[in-house]
């Protein structure tokens, strides 16, 4: 967990679908706007619009274990940081991990819901893949201010993606 964030600062991390119970209530049974829960949770509008998709297409509010794999498409948090926003342990979120494939068999949802907002999408690449894509970049001598040897070559052109955080999310844009 970054000492950034967590227990070792005083800042707890916090995920809309740890609060799915009452999300359900609220949205899908009372049929609250998802602005104004998003407000009153202090939840960013699409992270609450995302959970409020993904619960009306079930029948059910899903299992904390269910709900934490949906959590975990972000590949920016550990096992530390699913347990502290579930208040479970880290060998719990180690063992959601683990029987991921069971889990997902046992509750099924839409691939397609499981990303909640812009932010982590179908195909990004985790953390070690952003850092292996620079490294690589860089020894190019594409980024960085780095001096070019062959200047009779046009550099060939780089699409890389990018993520920005935005409260809660990581939100993807290509650079």
């Amino acid at each position: 967990m970054s000492e950034a964030f967590g227990a070792d600062c005083g800042i707890r991390l916090r995920h809309a679908l740890a609060f799915a119970p009452d999300l359900w209530r609220r949205i899908v049974v009372n049929k609250e706007a998802t602005e104004k829960v998003a407000r009153t949770m202090g939840f960013p509008r699409e992270q609450i619009r995302g959970a409020a998709r993904l619960l009306r297409s079930l029948p059910c509010v899903p299992s904390p274990e269910r709900l934490a794999l949906v959590v975990m498409r972000d590949h920016g948090l550990d096992n530390d940081d699913i347990a502290e926003i579930f208040d479970r342990s880290p060998t719990w979120a180690a063992t959601v991990r683990e029987w991921a494939d069971e889990i997902r068999e046992a509750e099924p949802i839409r691939w397609d819901l499981e990303y909640l907002d812009d932010g982590v999408q179908p195909g990004d690449p985790d953390l070690a893949e952003v850092y292996r894509l620079a490294s690589e970049l860089r020894s190019k001598r594409v980024l960085g201010g780095g001096r070019r040897s062959d200047l009779d070559t046009p550099p060939s052109p780089i699409s890389i993606r990018a993520v920005s955080w935005r409260g809660n999310a990581f939100i993807s844009f290509s650079a």
